[in-house]
């Protein structure tokens, strides 16, 4: 799933990282102590050890240039230096869910091989932290594509563990990672938990066997919660509009099904994501066929 991000964090400490810790233009006497901030949010820049100060600022750039490569393999390096690392551990695992969704759908042992390390890194930063709200999104969101890649029905386990992961990250606070004013970690989530809710079956066998079934209402009101954290980005926007439309399909609830169709033609917001083109074209296939807005993602099946 595309999908398919501490011990108690005090509101002020909370407000005082949004406000400078992840501010790009903030002097560097400006930040909290090293003690302060939660590991999920300490930047390996900030541990006084040059070596790892470059090699992060190293893997950001790459980052942030497009050069997901070159990150995980700086990233891989920070954490064989400094084992348990979280903040290294979930970024790295981000990376790698979205080297695995870049490949192509025949691509399968690649593909997994990627999103089982996903799942181990993020797993293993959780277990360090057990808090970090971003490190288990990630775990939540690999053991979901992992099961999906190998097919849902045929990875019962996964696809429970997936959802246990899923309730485990939504009682916690709310991811506070942001890397732009459009890239949140808690809108990740959420989007996550919108795909998730929709695609799984709304039955009582989906229960029995999955020990989780669909919710299409959740599901619209976790991608309108995506939608409102970033409003300029085209997948949230299509998957508040495929929601909505599954919702109208299969409850019948017109209403629902007139805001899908208008969110799928309100798309007039610049691409962000090398993904955004085929949720474009998402948008226009499921206008065009309402009826499977249900099962629709952009590379994601269930058999």
């Amino acid at each position: 799933m595309p999908l398919l991000r501490r011990a108690t964090v005090l509101p002020a400490l909370t407000g005082l990282l949004l406000g400078l810790a992840l501010s790009p233009g903030s002097r560097a006497d400006d930040l909290p102590p090293v003690d302060a901030i939660p590991p999920a949010l300490l930047t390996p820049d900030r541990l006084g050890d040059t070596t790892l100060a470059g090699l992060w600022t190293e893997s950001v750039e790459a980052e942030e240039a497009g050069r997901t490569l070159e990150s995980v393999a700086l990233r891989r390096e920070i954490l064989s230096r400094r084992p348990g690392d979280v903040h290294t551990g979930w970024r790295l695992a981000r990376d790698l869910m979205s080297l695995g969704e870049a490949l192509p759908e025949e691509a399968r042992a690649a593909r997994m091989a990627l999103f089982e390390e996903s799942r181990s890194v993020a797993a293993e930063a959780r277990h360090v932290d057990p808090q970090c709200s971003e490190c288990c999104f990630y775990e939540f969101a690999s053991t979901a594509r992992i099961a999906t890649t190998r097919g849902a029905f045929r990875s019962v386990h996964l696809v429970r563990r997936a959802g246990d992961l899923l309730t485990a990250c939504l009682a916690m606070p709310p991811p506070i990672w942001s890397d732009t004013a459009w890239n949140h970690e808690r809108a990740n989530l959420y989007y996550g938990a919108a795909v998730y809710f929709r695609m799984l079956p709304d039955t009582w066998w989906a229960e029995r066997l999955l020990g989780v079934r669909g919710d299409r209402r959740k599901a619209a009101r976790f991608a309108r919660r995506a939608f409102e954290v970033a409003p300029d980005r085209v997948d949230y926007r299509v998957e508040l509009g495929v929601a909505l439309l599954c919702l109208g399909e299969s409850e019948g609830d017109e209403e629902a099904a007139r805001e899908g169709r208008a969110r799928l033609t309100d798309l007039d917001v610049p691409d962000r994501l090398r993904s955004d083109p085929q949720d474009r074209a998402r948008a226009e296939l499921v206008l065009a066929h309402p009826e499977q807005a249900c099962q629709n993602a952009r590379a994601l099946k269930l058999d």
